[in-house]
């Protein structure tokens, strides 16, 4: 007997998947957002007052906000994480100093900034396992 063929049996298989979601409470929802982790802890970025804010997992976001607008009321605008781009092997964020001009900064120094206590003079920020891409706090600190 002749099986049927992998686009048949593909198609068979979401169909019964489909019939076994049949009742609404056993369907997923297309709505769900990820709102953050349990562990995450939010702080603001250091030197760019409210705008941003940092966590200690090494995700950036710009929280909502609304703005006063003239002519059309108030405007809102949704919380957003950033995404950052590798350059060296280290994320990098865009983050807006003016109207119209962005500077790239690392995430791994906001990181440090926010959840690491200051500095002392000359120090390095160093990864504890050697990844750089790696910026949860947990894993910076200062060297001498």
């Amino acid at each position: 007997m002749k099986q049927p063929s992998l686009r048949r049996r593909r198609a068979s298989a979401a169909s019964s998947l489909l019939d076994s979601l049949a009742t609404p409470a056993a369907r997923p929802s297309r709505l769900v957002r990820h709102r953050g982790r349990p562990d995450e802890e939010w702080r603001p970025v250091a030197g760019w007052g409210a705008d941003y804010e940092v966590s200690n997992l090494g995700r950036v976001r710009k929280p909502a906000v609304t703005v006063a607008r003239r002519n059309i009321g108030d405007q809102h605008y949704r919380e957003k994480i950033l995404r950052p781009y590798l350059r060296s092997g280290t994320p990098l964020v865009q983050l807006l100093v003016g109207p119209g001009r962005h500077r790239a900064v690392r995430v791994a120094l906001l990181v440090a900034r926010a959840f690491l206590p200051p500095p002392p003079p000359g120090a390095v920020l160093v990864f504890r396992n050697g990844k750089p891409s790696d910026v949860r706090a947990a894993n910076l600190r200062w060297s001498l």
